[in-house]
């Protein structure tokens, strides 16, 4: 029987949250704004869609802000209406503080992160010292929060309203548009008629891996789909994935005896049709010799 190789979203017990009674827990104004907050970053980052110039990684993110803040404070005179106008939104002193208040942020995170890692480390020495000598207390570090209220907010949101209309301004070319890095890299996307998944397969003498390329990357491929013969002749359907390695948990041949299993692997669009050359490769696969 073939077995998926999804794992189990059940948490590890070390994970589960232990309770000692079932009385529901008491929220308080400060749980309840962090739950709204969450709430509602979650549906933004969700939903809305970013132009292909605006990185989604962070770190990315923060580069290409810099940047475009950048360029901003050397055009904002040639270009008015988009960085030197009333409008808050087409405010050169606007993004330059949102931005800084987004910097603020990004650091403070990562000083809560180390911060964090220290009180975790503390508290287990406290636990679990077999020496019972006394430890120093973990370091207070200054910028833990943001201390400065913004006034605005949404930075990807002003940075692309602003772009849009700096495009219609007079004298605005590719090359301006370059230094304000919001330009999309060309992007060149592989013949399907020709992809191949150039899957590979071992016996690691429990389970067969595959590996191959993975479909989320390939634009018009919806998923990979596995086929495998076993020795009667026909390709049967093992799964489909968007990933690029699957582990086929067949049952092996009886103990000690050898078999050769054929794998087929082929992608697959949005319309249910095969697309691309079909990976066949083969792969030995035996019987333990103490099955349980």
């Amino acid at each position: 029987m073939t077995k998926h190789n999804h794992k189990s979203d059940t948490p590890r017990t070390s994970e589960a949250a232990v309770a000692c009674d079932d009385t529901p827990p008491v929220l308080t104004e400060e749980h309840i704004e962090a739950i709204s907050h969450l709430g509602a970053a979650y549906s933004l980052l969700s939903a809305n869609a970013r132009p292909a110039w605006l990185p989604r990684n962070e770190k990315a993110f923060m580069a290409f802000c810099a940047t475009y803040v950048s360029s901003a404070r050397a055009f904002r005179l040639e270009y008015p209406a988009v960085f030197n106008s009333s409008d808050f939104r087409f405010s050169f002193h606007v993004l330059e503080a949102l931005f800084q208040r987004v910097q603020e942020a990004v650091a403070a995170i990562a000083i809560m992160r180390d911060i964090l890692a220290a009180l975790v480390a503390y508290k287990n020495i406290l636990v679990g010292n077999r020496e019972h000598g006394a430890i120093p207390l973990p370091r207070s570090e200054t910028g833990m929060l943001p201390t400065v209220a913004p006034l605005h907010s949404g930075l990807a949101a002003l940075i692309i309203g602003q772009v849009a209309l700096l495009r219609q301004q007079a004298g605005v070319n590719e090359a301006v548009l370059k230094q304000f890095g919001v330009v999309a890299p060309a992007q060149s996307h592989p013949d399907l008629a020709t992809v191949n998944p150039n899957a590979t397969a071992s016996f690691n003498g429990g389970s067969v891996t595959l590996a191959f390329r993975s479909p989320a990357g390939i634009r018009g491929v919806e998923f990979a789909e596995i086929r495998c013969d076993r020795g009667d002749g026909h390709a049967h359907l093992v799964a489909t994935t968007r990933h690029a390695r699957f582990t086929d948990f067949h049952d092996l041949p009886p103990a000690g005896a050898r078999a050769t299993w054929v794998f087929h692997v082929c992608y697959v669009d949005r319309n249910g049709n095969f697309v691309g050359q079909e990976s066949v490769v083969d792969v030995v696969v035996q019987g333990r010799s103490h099955q349980m």
